[in-house]
């Protein structure tokens, strides 16, 4: 007699997914894991389009153990606490609303947690940047085809897990929650605690998630639109979870490999010299006095070119408030880490 399979939650923070929430769900809906084993639990945000109409529309005509969909105004952290709260069975595997995967990946995720006793599992990331919606669809009906199958690809042992594809068992979340300061970096936080605690967190190559982005909805401009105060909030915690993410052992090298490929916060520190050079052309009347307001006109031209005016204004400002302080932030925790070895 075979043995039933563990009832699972699978848990979404979704909003303004208008464009892909039907996609995701159907993605879901084709999963060959048991559907009466699995529990769905949709947090929304508080969307303003048409996101909750559709999935509960969705929802109600599926044949899943059960689904509930919750509206609360909240924030990435908050929203997957919820979730963890609400959850039933002792499996919660996060869903990103962006996020596709083939048929066989909520089996291939609960079969090697079972196989193994990993705490932590998440798929391998593919992100799929498409110029339309409507090629959005064809990008992951060939996204999905071209997978290769790896069933029994061994698992490798990562530092930190991204949250949007990852299977968690309930044991973890008896002692590590996400923090509510976190309004980015959640992940990486979970993940440095979660290893604090000697839970194991694994990558599963044999998965692949299709995130699915479109180029006029840059990632960043989730921390573009948010509040200065959010953007603020927990600004030193999520400096020392990105450090973190980088594993138990912190060294310089992979300091400098850190802002070598974000080179973004490279840019941010270009500020203090351009400053100091604007302040000595003023005390000396001469032409360094115009270096800060070049390197402005510099971003703000390329971040309006990027975004739009108002965005792009509003990306300028946040890289001096928020892009700059966190940038030594940064600096401080890989030197306080790394300086620990």
């Amino acid at each position: 007699m075979q043995p039933i399979p563990p009832l699972i939650t699978v848990g979404i923070v979704v909003l303004n997914r208008e464009w892909i929430i039907d996609k995701m769900l159907t993605s879901l809906q084709r999963q060959t894991y048991p559907h009466n084993r699995v529990f769905v639990l949709l947090v929304d945000g508080e969307s303003k389009d048409n996101t909750v109409k559709i999935a509960r529309q969705f929802l109600d005509n599926s044949d899943f153990n059960g689904c509930e969909i919750i509206i609360k105004k909240c924030n990435i952290p908050e929203g997957r606490n919820i979730c963890i709260e609400k959850m039933k069975g002792d499996l919660l595997f996060f869903w990103d609303s962006d996020v596709i995967m083939g048929a066989d990946a909520l089996e291939n995720m609960v079969t090697r947690v079972l196989e193994t006793g990993v705490e932590i599992l998440t798929a391998e990331g593919v992100f799929i940047y498409t110029n339309t919606i409507e090629e959005a669809s064809s990008k992951i009906t060939e996204a999905l085809s071209s997978q290769i199958n790896t069933q029994k690809k061994p698992l490798i042992e990562i530092a930190a897990a991204a949250m949007g594809y990852t299977l968690i068992s309930r044991k973890v979340f008896d002692t590590v929650r996400f923090d509510p300061d976190l309004t980015s970096l959640e992940d990486y936080d979970f993940s440095a605690k979660a290893r604090q605690k000697k839970f194991r967190i694994f990558a599963n190559q044999a998965v692949q998630a299709f995130d699915i982005n479109l180029w006029t909805q840059w990632y960043s401009d989730i921390s573009v639109d948010m509040p200065l105060k959010t953007a603020l909030r927990g600004l030193k915690k999520k400096a020392e979870a990105n450090v973190l993410a980088y594993g138990p052992e912190i060294t310089f090298t992979k300091a400098t490999r850190f802002f070598l490929t974000y080179r973004r916060y490279l840019f941010y520190f270009g500020y203090i010299p351009a400053l100091i050079f604007t302040v000595y052309g003023l005390l000396a009347n001469n032409y360094a006095s115009f270096v800060l307001a070049i390197y402005l006109a510099f971003f703000v031209v390329w971040q309006i070119k990027k975004r739009g005016v108002k965005k792009g204004i509003n990306a300028t400002i946040r890289s001096i408030v928020v892009g700059l302080p966190f940038s030594l932030l940064l600096i401080f925790y890989f030197a306080k880490h790394a300086s620990k070895k």
